[in-house]
């Protein structure tokens, strides 16, 4: 038998589509697993902000319409691109173990502290971390920055901004840990649902991947994704818009996190629920209704009148 994986062709997206491989290959190692590159939107255009293209499947609906024509057998995507509903013909089977959540700061000379006090320029192509960042830190200015993690890193030693923002799980994963200045607290920086997590697509019916792909999935990660997209299908409205979900188990307790903030972070409403490990339905749902009832609906109005 042979399973042909999709994958984009970035560095990241090729390590963790070789991860998936690794660890179909120890479960299975009579089955053949292939690599196959597939072409995305947002990997075709790595100018335009993605809060002006639209967002949502930029970086898997090419992927999807390979598993649609049967040219690849699975996809594998870092889970906080994929859009809140996953189209009824698909499936997730897998979701690996995932990487700290955190952002981190990275830059030549300055420290996460001197954000506090100075008018720097920070690179990022994210609504949420803008929002974020204003309101924690108002007097910064915030610059779009695409690209893969080594552009990014390149803008920055070209000059072009004073420190940038990326995600820990895609610094770690390319071996740029040494690059870090700082690794922000998730209380300043609420990451984007899903966030560090890799999640394995599969054609709906297919019975036969489906049971080799499932033989990878992490059980706690899957559980506590599925409560940050649940918050994220209540709250995403229309439009892109400033919003980010954590939920994590910590002992006998399950905590999860959540925000919805206006665009240049004057307004942000946060909340954290924390419920017994073994009562946590609709842990997401609630929390996102919470917030919603709480400023956060209000927000949203006025976010997506700029849509």
């Amino acid at each position: 038998m042979k399973v042909i994986i999709g994958t984009r062709g970035s560095k990241l997206a090729l390590w963790q589509a070789n991860t998936v491989k690794s660890l179909l290959e120890e479960k299975y190692p009579d089955v053949e697993f292939e690599l196959r590159i597939i072409k995305t939107t947002g990997d075709i255009d790595q100018k335009t902000p993605l809060s002006q293209m639209g967002g949502i499947g930029l970086f898997t609906k090419q992927l999807e319409k390979a598993l649609e024509d049967k040219e690849i057998d699975i996809a594998v995507h870092s889970f906080k691109d994929m859009p809140s509903v996953i189209d009824e013909r698909f499936e997730i089977a897998a979701v690996l173990k995932r990487e700290k959540v955190n952002d981190v700061f990275i830059s030549k000379k300055y420290t996460l502290n001197d954000l506090k006090d100075k008018t720097l320029v920070i690179g990022t192509g994210s609504l949420r971390r803008v929002s974020q960042l204003k309101a924690n830190f108002p007097q910064i200015e915030t610059k779009n920055l695409r690209g893969n993690v080594d552009t990014r890193l390149r803008k920055l030693e070209e000059g072009q901004y004073d420190g940038i923002i990326l995600a820990y799980a895609g610094v770690k994963r390319l071996g740029f840990e040494d690059r870090i200045t700082d690794i922000i607290p998730t209380d300043i920086l609420i990451p984007a649902v899903a966030q560090g997590a890799v999640a394995v697509e599969i054609r709906r019916g297919d019975e036969k991947v489906k049971e080799i792909v499932s033989s990878i999935n992490h059980r706690e990660t899957e559980i506590c994704v599925e409560q940050e997209r649940d918050f994220l299908r209540i709250v995403e409205g229309g439009c892109r818009v400033p919003v980010g979900a954590y939920a994590r188990f910590d002992g006998d307790s399950f905590v999860i996190d959540g925000f919805v903030g206006s665009l240049n972070g004057e307004r942000i409403v946060k909340h954290k629920i924390i419920l017994p490990k073994d009562d946590i339905e609709d842990s997401g749902k609630n929390l996102a209704n919470y917030i919603l009832e709480n400023g956060g609906r209000e927000i949203l109005k006025e976010v997506e009148k700029r849509c």
